[in-house]
């Protein structure tokens, strides 16, 4: 198996969202988005896969001196490899890759957030730095693009965290803020308890979506015309986001009950119809 089909396998997989953003993408860019992904679900499986502290601990140390072996050069991993011409003909910034581990980190040695102030801390640095390192391989002429690639991550991210808002907690690990549980008169085992408020509980996690909704159209406004066609990956992904959470809303936010899924022929319509108005240089 070559690097580049290990990270199609792993970073872009047969009915994933990405697999049909990508579809859309500019050839000479698809392999480097791939490998981007296809990294950091590496990284990312590390809280998931990994149940004994100190394992993950030794993992993530792996993976920030494979960092350094990519930057100097000497990738070891698929995915480091396939990488590694991005990182040269892109000029990929080390400080991004290392704020998504950053982000690790926080998943291993955290497991709440008092307020916004602090969620956005962590999203900044699993989000943000990614969706950054993206909008860097996509390509861009307007330095107004990055606060696009800002706001993009965020966006995706908080989405990300509201759909799995119940394998997270099941985890130890809740990512809606504290205070915003107590406003609701709930605390973090409402989230693993069918006795909670219903209505306390749907409105919570519709104020979780409204906010990630808020960030996804930040976005679109703040891309200058010129880069909308370099960047329909992006504007893809997130009307593919943006539809699940109206998906979740239709069906009342049961999220502690079931994850949320768009069918693939309804993915591919949304990524063909959000990439043929990019490419024309609409939103």
């Amino acid at each position: 198996m070559t690097a580049d089909t290990y990270c199609q396998e792993k970073g872009a997989p047969p009915g994933s969202s990405l697999h049909y953003a990508l579809l859309f993408a500019p050839a000479d860019r698809r392999a480097a988005l791939t490998a981007l992904s296809a990294w950091r679900r590496e990284v990312g499986s590390i809280v998931r896969e990994c149940s004994d502290a100190g394992v993950a601990a030794v993992k993530l140390n792996w993976w920030r001196k494979e960092l350094g072996r990519l930057f100097d050069g000497q990738p070891s991993h698929p995915v480091t490899q396939s990488l590694a011409e991005p990182v040269h003909t892109r000029s990929l910034p080390a400080d991004y890759f290392h704020q998504v581990l950053e982000g690790v980190r926080m998943d291993l040695e955290y497991g709440s957030y008092p307020g916004f102030r602090e969620l956005s801390v962590y999203c900044h640095s699993t989000g943000c730095a990614a969706a950054h390192l993206a909008v860097k391989i996509a390509g861009y002429r307007e330095p107004e693009t990055a606060r696009f690639g800002h706001d993009l991550g965020m966006g995706l991210q908080l989405a990300s965290l509201l759909r799995n808002v119940r394998r997270d907690a099941a985890a130890g690990r809740v990512y809606i803020p504290e205070d915003e549980l107590r406003d609701a008169g709930l605390d973090r085992s409402a989230l693993l308890d069918h006795n909670a408020d219903p209505e306390a509980l749907r409105q919570l996690l519709a104020q979780q979506a409204q906010r990630a909704r808020d960030f996804l159209k930040q976005a679109r406004e703040r891309l200058p015309a010129a880069d909308v066609p370099a960047q329909r990956t992006g504007l893809i992904l997130a009307a593919l986001q943006e539809r699940l959470l109206d998906v979740m809303e239709e069906d009342g936010f049961p999220l502690l009950e079931r994850r949320h899924h768009l069918t693939p022929l309804y993915k591919l319509w949304i990524a063909w119809r959000t990439g043929l108005r990019a490419r024309r240089g609409r939103i």
